[in-house]
């Protein structure tokens, strides 16, 4: 395998986790939002939906581990475009940040802490 393709691999799978974070969040919000037996099953069952917001977080944490594991390699085989690189991956970090956060954000908010 030349440089070329590991580099292609390497950004498929980190615009793979990428995708699956923006997805779980946005379904996960989705769901909630539209689901009342889905919405009242977290509301009433605590213990289920703190277990689900440390999965969340598990998750999001991974994702971020596993993007920044990722730049770091693809910024060695990239020479001299590595701080186009470093950006990009700082910017996807961004992206996992932010939709890793709001199913987390609304567990809390709505489900655990709801009145």
């Amino acid at each position: 395998m030349d440089r070329t393709e590991i580099a292609k691999q390497l950004e498929l799978y980190s615009n793979t986790i990428v995708a699956f974070i923006v997805f779980q969040g946005l379904a996960f919000c989705y769901t909630f939002g539209t689901n009342d037996r889905f919405n009242s099953t977290l509301k009433t069952n605590i213990s289920l939906s703190v277990g689900l917001a440390v999965l969340f977080f598990v998750t999001m944490a991974l994702a971020l581990f596993a993007n920044h594991f990722l730049g770091q390699k693809l910024e060695k085989l990239s020479g001299e475009y590595g701080r186009i690189v470093k950006a990009v991956y700082l910017g996807k970090a961004g992206v996992i940040g932010l939709f890793g956060a709001l199913p987390i954000i609304v567990t809390v908010r709505y489900a655990i802490f709801s009145a």
